[in-house]
């Protein structure tokens, strides 16, 4: 079974296109993170992905299923968007209740465990949380839903360093217990690259790259040094980035960190270093007149 296949598919909201001619094919379990910059159409993607938004052309298919409208399909798909719904008086034990009524492999005994693991209260009232406490509280749902298909839509959000460490231990159990296709869209690269096996990019209203997380951690570096010794390694066409100071060139490229290219930059008395993932996305995501601008 394909697990996501989406061809040429377009939304527009009025007339304004959001996505445009996408295309997304997964057909094994996976982690995978999804990446933007704001108002890239990341939760417009997952919406139509769980069947709350219906595509103007082309195919969304998930685990076999239109999922527009489709009851069958909402029970294999969980979609935890950012400030999810919850009741004005529910508390813990009442958005747990209402989670297990609508996903076909609800796991309890993995929610009950999530509650302790998260140090939520479950008689507190859920709109009293912090937006830490709120995040968490979807966390629950997204892994013990065991939806085949499971979003979360930046589900760090709020969380400090110590409790994005338990999510993503908890994440990575669930996981391995349980081998499923979850997608996680957050901005917080430097989380999610260490349980993500590939990373989506969206940018320009379509899928820019598709690739396993070590392209990301082996791609893009920063030269500094003079212009016409750069130029020797870089041609123009791979500089996303660059700036000069006195007569110093700092130009990030859109190339291979790896070893002939600290050799390269060495014979050159070039100073190279690895690009970090997030800046590197937002280069790669922005147009060369404003990276130069």
């Amino acid at each position: 079974m394909t697990i996501i296949d989406i061809r040429n598919m377009s939304f527009k909201y009025k007339d304004e296109y959001v996505l445009e001619d996408l295309n997304l094919q997964e057909d094994q379990p996976m982690i995978i993170g999804l990446w933007g910059r704001n108002g890239s159409g990341k939760t417009t993607l997952m919406k139509l992905m769980s069947g709350q938004e219906k595509q103007n052309s082309g195919q969304v298919s998930i685990l076999d299923f239109n999922p527009y409208n489709n009851v069958s399909a909402s029970k294999q798909i969980t979609y935890l968007r950012e400030n999810h719904f919850f009741g004005k008086t529910w508390n813990v034990n009442d958005a747990m209740k209402f989670a297990s009524m609508f996903n076909d492999n609800w796991d309890q005994q993995e929610a009950d465990y999530l509650i302790d693991l998260f140090e939520l209260p479950r008689k507190k009232k859920i709109k009293t949380f912090s937006k830490g406490m709120q995040s968490m509280v979807q966390s629950v749902i997204g892994l013990a839903s065991h939806a085949p298909v499971t979003m979360l839509d930046e589900p760090t959000n709020g969380l400090d360093a110590y409790m994005r460490k338990v999510f993503t231990k908890a994440l990575r159990e669930s996981f391995e217990a349980d081998p499923r296709y979850i997608l996680i869209a957050s901005h917080h690269i430097k989380e999610i690259e260490k349980i993500c096996e590939k990373l989506v990019v969206i940018s320009e209203h379509h899928v820019k790259l598709n690739e396993p997380i070590e392209y990301f951690q082996s791609r893009g570096a920063i030269l500094v040094g003079k212009l016409e010794d750069i130029q020797q390694v870089v041609s123009n066409n791979e500089v996303i980035e660059q700036s000069t100071i006195m007569n110093q060139h700092k130009i990030m490229a859109d190339i291979p960190f790896n070893e002939e290219l600290i050799k390269q930059c060495k014979a050159l008395n070039i100073k190279v270093d690895k690009a970090s993932i997030q800046d590197y996305l937002v280069n790669i995501t922005m147009s060369k007149e404003a990276n130069n601008g």
